[in-house]
């Protein structure tokens, strides 16, 4: 006989699906989505940034004081690090016009100026920096003049370390005729150590370096080449007024604030506004020693001051305001644009 199971405890026999295989994706498709991921990345990094400027000016939309000031030093064409900065000093109040006048007494007194011709008052070796067309073979000629009629002719020397633009040498040697003082060319480290030691007698010797972009090696060779020499150099970086704020800092941070002696600003009577001067003198502290505002020589050539600068700043800023959407809108009026010119 026979025994059989109850339909219950017949044991279920489980027959497994078929797994699905994977597909693979063709070389075009897999190129297509690595585009978009670029895509979407670089429209996620477009629109973060335009938040963050619609917050910027949402809080300068803002009722509260502080966030008015900021936008009225933001005016000047200084960064937003320091339009914080400034107010942060100040105590909130509700009368602009005196907030505002105090926010340009504090950046005056973050400025850092060199003494009225302290520069051509030493006795020693100053160059001058910086990148391609920013006036250093002109600065140095007003240099030279203001020395050679405060010290005589035969206490200043010319050197020129510049082989690369043409002409750039008989320009120089054509100021030191006028002047009456010896111009020499120097081609590399041991032939302006040579110079030097020929002139040691001279109360001051101005060198005229190649300007060069300031993103060419070359240009911060030679910053290496004048510290590796045995006599002492002190370096002047040359900032044009008519550079951007990240331009100016780039060009500062080549050679390194502490490095340098201090700046000479020139292109002021070209420049739109002072803000990116302002705003790297006063985030460096590198000590500003002449503003430049002209081809003449040697005029329009005057000691740095804080508070002709900021001024200035003011009155360019007049002449071309920015509207909300980045747009420069017709000046109202035109004032001098003359550093000397502004009362301080």
């Amino acid at each position: 006989q026979v025994q059989t199971q109850a339909p219950s405890e017949v044991e279920a026999t489980v027959v497994p699906m078929a797994q699905p295989q994977p597909q693979s994706v063709p070389p075009a498709d897999l190129a297509a989505l690595s585009n978009l991921q670029r895509e979407i990345g670089s429209l996620r990094s477009i629109i973060e940034g335009r938040l963050s400027d619609l917050a910027w000016q949402d809080m300068a939309r803002e009722p509260s004081p502080k966030a008015a000031l900021r936008a009225r030093l933001a005016g000047l064409g200084l960064s937003r690090e320091l339009c914080r900065a400034v107010s942060d000093d100040l105590p909130e109040r509700d009368d602009l016009d005196a907030s505002w006048d105090a926010a340009l007494q504090v950046l005056a007194t973050r400025m850092n100026v060199m003494d009225e011709d302290s520069l051509i008052n030493r006795r020693g070796v100053v160059a001058l920096m910086g990148s391609t067309g920013v006036g250093k073979t002109t600065t140095i000629a007003k240099l030279a003049a203001r020395a050679v009629l405060k010290h005589g002719a035969d206490q200043v020397a010319l050197i020129t370390t510049d082989c690369y633009r043409i002409g750039g040498q008989e320009q120089l040697q054509t100021f030191a005729n006028y002047l009456g003082i010896p111009m020499a060319v120097a081609t590399d480290g041991p032939g302006l150590q040579r110079l030097l030691h020929k002139v040691t007698d001279k109360r001051l010797v101005l060198i005229d370096t190649a300007g060069m972009s300031q993103r060419d090696i070359r240009l911060y060779q030679q910053f290496s080449t004048l510290q590796s020499i045995e006599a002492s150099v002190d370096a002047y970086v040359v900032l044009p007024a008519t550079a951007s704020l990240r331009a100016l800092r780039e060009i500062v941070n080549i050679f390194g604030a502490q490095s340098l002696a201090g700046a000479i600003v020139t292109k002021v009577d070209e420049a739109v506004d002072l803000g990116g001067v302002i705003d790297v003198a006063a985030q460096t502290q590198l000590p500003l020693a002449y503003v430049s505002d002209g081809q003449k020589v040697p005029d329009n050539l005057l000691p740095a001051r804080a508070q002709s600068i900021i001024s200035a700043a003011v009155e360019l800023t007049a002449q071309h305001p920015v509207s909300a959407a980045g747009t420069e809108q017709q000046p109202s009026h035109t004032p001098s644009r003359k550093v000397d010119s502004v009362n301080e």
